[in-house]
Formats: structure tokens, C-alpha cells, sequence
């Protein structure tokens, strides 16, 4: 009976010893390929450096922390607050996405990030006068045959395109309208005498 004791004494301390290898080695392996937070006291330039490339991986969390970290000490800072737009942007949020980059605007109203992001974040909302708007804000920055510039021109001028056909279409006379709703009606009327 002793031996036997000793046997089942020997197999739970083995279960133990496994369940505690197991346990300690997965917090080991987390913690070896989790990413390491930058440090609090981080010059805010590689803060900032860190956070990017944290939001190129789509570690949108983790990026996030770090640019609120960076807000934290420096509260106006518009590249932080522009990026933090992104991730909003990215996530759905345009109207978040938005707050952010005119809060960035507000601490510099020519922080041409800001006014790219904010130009395009307008547009998929559909107002694009006011992405003209920002993105002539823009290229006003720039010289007028930078790349970026040209891009936003042409933005533009698709913007202005869609403004434009969506004008014609409601500064219509009224008699245009209602004469284009009686022909509407007449070929209803022919159609089903057709059938």
C-alpha cells in the first residue's frame, strides 16, 4: 500500500508540476511576442515614430494608446490628434474622424496632414463643398505642380463635377420638371395600352 501511496503522491505532484510549467510558460511566450509599451518618459518624437508604425502593422489599439499617451503630454498636438482621426476614419467613425482633425486644424490651421484627412473624410461623407473647401486649403500650401497638389486638383475638380450635375439637376425650372413628370406620365399610359 505504501508503494502505491507513493506512486499517487508521485503522479500529482507531476500534474502539478506540468500544470505550473504550462501555466508559466504561456505567460512566458505572451509576454516574449507581445510588443513592448514604449516607455512613459519616451521623447515624444519617438513616441510619436513608435505610434506610426504601430498604425502601418493595423495595430490600431495599440496605436491608439500611444497617441493618447502622446495627448496626455502634449495636448494640441496635431499630428497625434490627426492620426487619431485615421484610426476613427478607419474604424467607421467619420464623424469622430472629423471632430479630430478640426481639432487638429484648430492648433494649426495649415497642418496639411489634417487638411488631406479632413478633405477626404468630407467627401465620403458627401459634402463635398466643404472637401473642396479643405482640400483648396491644401493646395494652397504647396507649390501648384507638387504631386500631392495636382492629386488634390484633381480631387477637386471631380468634386465640383458631382456639385455641379447635382445642381443642374435640382436648379431646374419648375415647367421643366413638370413638363418632363406629364411626358413620365404619358409613357406610363402608352406602356400599359401596349400591353
Amino acid at each position: 500500500m505504501a508503494i502505491q501511496e507513493r506512486k499517487g503522491l508521485w503522479a500529482l505532484g507531476a500534474a502539478v508540476l506540468f500544470v505550473l510549467g504550462v501555466v508559466f510558460g504561456g505567460l512566458l511566450v505572451s509576454k516574449f511576442f507581445s510588443p513592448a509599451s514604449p516607455p512613459a518618459d519616451l521623447p515624444l518624437p519617438l513616441l510619436l515614430e513608435e505610434s506610426h508604425r504601430l498604425l502601418e502593422r493595423g495595430r490600431l489599439g495599440e496605436a491608439e494608446k500611444n497617441y493618447q499617451t502622446v495627448l496626455t503630454r502634449d495636448p494640441g498636438n496635431p499630428e497625434a490628434l490627426t492620426h487619431l482621426g485615421n484610426i476613427a476614419f478607419g474604424r467607421g467613425d467619420v464623424d469622430l474622424a472629423l471632430r479630430y482633425y478640426e481639432t487638429a486644424l484648430r492648433q494649426d490651421s495649415s497642418y496639411a496632414h489634417a487638411l488631406w484627412d479632413k478633405g477626404i473624410a468630407l467627401q465620403d461623407k458627401g459634402d463635398d463643398a466643404g472637401a473642396i473647401a479643405t482640400w483648396e486649403a491644401f493646395a494652397g500650401l504647396f507649390p501648384p505642380d507638387s504631386s500631392d497638389v495636382v492629386t488634390v486638383k484633381k480631387w477637386i475638380a471631380e468634386a465640383q463635377g458631382r456639385l455641379g450635375s447635382a445642381k443642374g439637376v435640382i436648379l431646374k425650372p419648375a415647367e421643366t420638371l413638370k413638363e418632363l413628370s406629364r411626358r413620365s406620365s404619358e409613357n406610363v399610359v402608352k406602356d400599359k395600352a401596349a400591353r
